[in-house]
């Protein structure tokens, strides 16, 4: 893995309610930044005057890694630094979960459904650790989020997948990890092998994280598919595992490999069955 990457969260000074709304981030103002640096091995917390130190550190463009940045952390840190954030990698996980839950989730629901583990407190008692000058209890809490969505990021990594809780708690539904190890091929080289399968009428293995999982199975699992529809969006095949017609989502697809196995397209007729994976 690249050690040029790092971990980031921060706390605020004040709330939304105290600087009129959502719409004025740049005014909540930095209380404490936390990072854990691939690079080091270590997590730090910098406080609103050492920020210059982080900027730094920044300089080397390291990938950032966390949860939500984009919408918060970046916008709030924006005023105290030089950096172009537009020319680093980002990888929000809050995105990843919207991209296919539909609706946002929290850390703690998130890390409870994947880890499980919880937060050990709530941003507004963050805000209250700062007004109080309890640095070190705010420092703690800062860098447990850290430390969670660090596990988060290294989870994905292994698993290729995460956790997450919808209907409030009562579904859990799996959020495929495109950053997991051996990604390497990416979105344009996974399209490339299907279309070659689809073109040359070769049965494909795909390794696939399904929404849902059936009782005593995983949610990630590699499928052999002939292929007898391909959109940009969709795959539409035979599923050697199942024993029969499926649709699948093409970014739940982690990885493809071409078979030696050929096959025939049957008819139209038979191809749409309604069954989704």
């Amino acid at each position: 893995m690249n050690p040029n990457k790092l971990v980031l969260d921060l706390e605020t000074q004040n709330s939304f309610a105290d600087v009129g709304g959502r719409q004025n981030l740049r005014l909540l103002k930095v209380s404490v930044a936390g990072v854990f640096d691939y690079e080091t091995g270590a997590f730090r917390c910098y406080e609103e005057a050492e920020l210059p130190e982080l900027e730094a550190r920044l300089a080397a463009k390291p990938e950032i890694i966390g949860f939500n940045i984009r919408q918060f952390d970046l916008p709030v840190l924006a005023p105290y630094l030089k950096t172009d954030f537009g020319s680093l990698a980002v990888l929000d996980l809050m995105e990843e979960v919207v991209r296919f839950t539909g609706h946002r989730v929290s850390l703690n629901s998130l890390a409870a459904a994947t880890l499980g583990e919880r937060k050990i407190a709530q941003g507004l008692e963050a805000i209250r650790f700062w007004r109080e000058g309890r640095m070190e209890e705010l420092k703690t809490y800062c860098l447990d989020d850290v430390r969670l969505t660090k596990n988060l990021y290294e989870y994905g990594l292994k698993h290729g997948e995460l956790l997450a809780e919808t209907n409030f708690g009562m579904d859990t539904v799996s959020v495929p990890a495109r950053w997991h190890a051996g990604s390497e091929q990416g979105t344009e080289g996974i399209s490339g092998i299907l279309a070659q399968a689809h073109s040359e009428r070769r049965t494909v293995e795909i390794d696939y994280v399904s929404a849902g999982v059936r009782v005593g199975e995983t949610c990630r699992k590699k499928r052999k598919v002939n292929i007898y529809r391909l959109t940009n969006q969709y795959l539409e095949g035979f599923c050697h595992l199942r024993g029969d017609v499926r649709s699948f989502r093409l970014d739940r697809i982690l990885a493809a490999a071409l078979t030696g196995e050929r096959y025939e397209t049957p008819s139209s007729s038979i191809i749409h069955s309604g069954i989704s994976s």
